[in-house]
């Protein structure tokens, strides 16, 4: 009786099959000059690299194009990478000198396909490489075909503002909050239907997902996205403790569990652990911590801090988190809290860019309350919910 069940259960979590399988299955796929822009996360359900099964399938390509952190994934953020040429096929790097394909890369390809695994935020760099090919593409009349894949935090919930017009960099752009609720093939239809109207778009859609399913129950294997989002609880979480990016607290990068630790040298984590406690916030618990990271902010040195950890997923609101963890460490530590510059425009923090405006930083400046700052930052939610409607392709189960 328990061994029915079990595969009862299981049948239902391969029922997700991602647009990579049914484009690989395609025979009216073959004999075409392709493209693909992928990085190792792009993976088969059976752990293939979209790169291999192309390979294996006979469908090419005839070049590569890599995001952030290189067609190879082992790139920290922000480094800038070269062109190479990856068993015999030449990689262009579109995060380097470039960040979008030039025409003569484009003009013999029959389509450029994209498939890389998005986390569902709007910090993440993939959505934008995706844009920029989009926006070439569009130019020079090259079809860019979307390999859709599930959002794995969820395609029903959104949090946050979208990003003010004059804040839009290559970390939040086209209008997004920093939790928007679509797959990448959604985005993709967003974007066509809001800002590339003539690129010739296809998205290969997934089969079996439910937009409020946990990717968990998926069956999908979690493929390290980038190499600092090695666990699902450091995507949930993203959207909120990536904003200790624009902060020189340390966000865990040179830890084993980035985006969940949060802390730095004059932190007491013990204290800071009892005053976000009384807060009460959905859905995570926090724990004291000491560390010492290994790269990044505060490298070799000991630090405290807390663990978030995610409890309950459906009640959980990262956005919130992530702001009332630097509300609070302001408040606890006043003279050493200090916001990261802008390297790019000094006359803003790097913080801004996150939170898409300097409102938000002003507000914790001058001591406004947890639950103002939060308002802010929910501010045009509604908004939002209402123009990403006409672009959604996954319903849910049973309704």
């Amino acid at each position: 009786m328990i061994t029915y069940i079990m595969s009862q259960k299981n049948q239902r979590q391969n029922s997700v099959v991602i647009g990579l399988e049914f484009f690989l299955n395609d025979p009216k796929r073959h004999h075409r000059r392709y493209g693909l822009a992928t990085n190792p996360a792009a993976i088969t359900a059976g752990g293939i690299p979209s790169w291999k099964a192309f390979i294996e399938h006979g469908l090419g390509p005839a070049c590569f194009f890599g995001p952030e952190h290189g067609f190879r994934g082992a790139a920290q953020d922000a480094v800038q990478l070269d062109d190479e040429n990856f068993k015999g096929i030449p990689a262009y790097s579109l995060y380097g000198k470039r960040l979008k394909p030039e025409p003569w890369m484009l003009e013999p390809l029959d389509a450029v396909i994209f498939d890389m695994q998005d986390v569902g935020c709007r910090y993440y760099t993939y959505l934008y490489t995706l844009a920029y090919i989009m926006e070439a593409c569009e130019k020079v009349g090259t079809p860019v075909i979307v390999l859709d894949r599930p959002n794995p935090i969820g395609g029903i919930k959104v949090e946050g503002s979208p990003i003010l017009k004059e804040f839009e960099s290559f970390v939040g752009g086209y209008g997004l909050p920093p939790r928007y609720g679509m797959t990448i093939g959604e985005f993709a239809v967003y974007l066509k239907g809001e800002y590339y109207p003539a690129c010739n778009l296809e998205v290969v859609p997934l089969s079996g997902w439910d937009a409020r399913q946990p990717w968990a129950e998926t069956n999908l294997p979690w493929p390290l996205p980038s190499p600092n989002l090695p666990t699902l609880a450091c995507a949930e979480l993203y959207p909120g403790t990536c904003l200790a990016e624009g902060t020189w607290l340390s966000e865990g990068r040179g830890t084993a569990r980035p985006f969940e630790i949060i802390g730095a040298p004059f932190i007491d984590g013990e204290a800071l652990r009892e005053h976000l406690s009384v807060l009460d916030l959905p859905g995570v618990v926090f724990i004291s911590i000491f560390f010492t990271p290994t790269a990044s902010k505060h490298q070799g040195e000991l630090c405290e801090g807390i663990l978030v950890s995610p409890v309950d997923r459906q009640a959980l609101r990262s956005l919130d988190t992530g702001i009332a963890i630097i509300h609070t460490i302001h408040r606890m530590y006043p003279r050493e809290f200090a916001w990261r510059e802008d390297w790019d425009n000094p006359a803003f923090s790097f913080f801004d860019k996150l939170a898409g405006g300097t409102e938000l930083r002003l507000m914790i400046d001058r001591g406004a309350s947890l639950d103002e700052c939060l308002a802010l930052a929910h501010r045009g939610e509604e908004a939002f919910l209402a123009r990403r409607e006409k672009y959604l392709l996954y319903g849910m189960a049973g309704q």
